[in-house]
């Protein structure tokens, strides 16, 4: 299991828009894909992380290159971000997720 975890810098006032593009776009099937997370930051509120959980690198590398994530993905939160931002992508070495389940 794989984790994408992107960092970026928000507009000021753009979360209400921020979390309609998500929203939106939160029923797209992806392959691969198996949770995703849109959170902001306590402690900078104009801090934006995504967590995505993909079952496989390459399931992860193929979604970075398809036309969904760049035309899709990138275009509807773009116009809201400025300045810095980074991505990590990790592999997941022991995890524990019952909480997660009995949360859903």
């Amino acid at each position: 299991m794989y984790l994408r975890i992107y960092w970026g810098k928000i507009e000021p006032a753009s979360w209400d828009l921020i979390e309609q593009r998500y929203g939106s776009l939160m029923d797209l099937e992806t392959k691969g894909l198996l949770g995703r997370f849109v959170t902001q930051d306590t402690n900078d509120p104009e801090s934006l992380f995504t967590v995505t959980i993909w079952r496989s690198m390459q399931d992860l590398k193929e979604w970075e290159e398809s036309p969904e994530y760049r035309d899709v993905f990138q275009k509807a939160v773009a116009p809201y971000l400025m300045g810095s931002h980074s991505v990590s992508l990790c592999e997941v070495k022991q995890h524990d997720i019952r909480g997660l389940i009995a949360q859903a």
